[in-house]
């Protein structure tokens, strides 16, 4: 123990040389010099990309607003739609601002002294990984984009997405949200829609259907449920793209003869409100005539 201890009072702690040089040489004038230049030019690419951003969303703005009026100029069958237009605005920005952004960083990093191939070779490689792991998620945001760009359907209308029929609440580049008769709100990716059936795109036809006994005179009961027809197209004259009208004996069935009465109409959910009275406007005009309506009987023989 002793030696060891001698040994150790005799070592002379000296720092190294180089590492001194280097340390200082970080904080030297030079440097600072060269730190302060790197940070100016750093600043004018930032500012200068954000400049580049703000004209590039101006620009599509502006190109988006142009095609909104060129559309109402030319009343087009169906127009492009502000919500759908704004949404693809919002999508152009983002995708200008994220290539914007990746641009800034690797001239930064450049800058500082990293290696921008390197940084490149290796976002390629992350990004590869990423698609193969996130395939499904690629193309629900692929699918997204089409529905937008293809108007296939919008906010507020009515369709019917692979056999979920409902009010569309929310469309995303994502998934789509529908919400159903019964109030149920349906979230569907948009890489699973294969069918869609837009009911607001035309007028729907509604009908109604009553059933009279094989007895009764067939024009005498087409003639009392086309008044009710009209009582019931009086009301709702303002909704109705035609007013409702008797189309004829639309089948014979078992024990009555149908007779269908059939109308137009822009509002979905108005369509299901007119059927209704319909059917109610039938039975008690029918009634009020003495109008048998038909419905299976059963005979006893003794």
């Amino acid at each position: 123990m002793d030696e060891v201890e001698e040994v150790m009072e005799s070592m002379e702690l000296q720092p190294d040389p180089e590492v001194t040089e280097f340390i200082f040489g970080l904080f030297s004038r030079e440097a600072m010099l060269g730190y302060a230049g790197i940070l100016i030019k750093i600043l004018i690419v930032l500012a200068a990309i954000l400049i580049l951003r703000r004209v590039a969303c101006r620009l599509i703005d502006r190109i988006f607003r142009n095609r909104i009026t060129m559309g109402l100029s030319q009343h087009e069958d169906v127009a492009l739609d502000e919500k759908r237009l704004q949404t693809l605005s919002k999508l152009f920005k983002s995708i200008v601002s994220y290539v914007l952004y990746f641009v800034a960083i690797i001239t930064c990093l450049d800058m500082i002294g990293f290696s921008v191939t390197t940084i490149i070779a290796g976002a390629g490689v992350v990004s590869l990984a990423v698609a193969f792991g996130a395939q499904s998620i690629v193309q629900d945001l692929m699918s997204g984009i089409f529905i937008v760009l293809e108007n296939q359907y919008a906010v507020g209308e009515y369709v019917q997405i692979d056999g979920i029929s409902g009010q569309v609440k929310e469309i995303g580049m994502k998934t789509t949200k529908v919400q159903t008769w019964d109030g149920e709100l349906m979230i569907i990716t948009n890489g699973s829609i294969g069918r869609v059936i837009n009911y607001s795109r035309a007028p729907q036809r509604g009908y109604a259907e009553v059933g009279v006994a094989y007895e009764e005179d067939i024009e005498t009961a087409g003639t009392v449920i086309q008044q009710a027809c009209d009582r019931v197209g009086e009301r709702h004259k303002e909704e109705l793209e035609t007013l409702p009208e008797v189309q004829g004996v639309t089948r014979l069935a078992d024990s009555s003869v149908v007779i269908r009465a059939h109308f137009t109409i822009w509002d979905w959910n108005s369509k299901a409100v007119i059927e209704r009275e319909l059917r109610k406007e039938f039975k008690e005009a029918l009634e009020a005539a003495h109008i048998e309506i038909a419905y299976p009987k059963v005979h006893l023989i003794q």
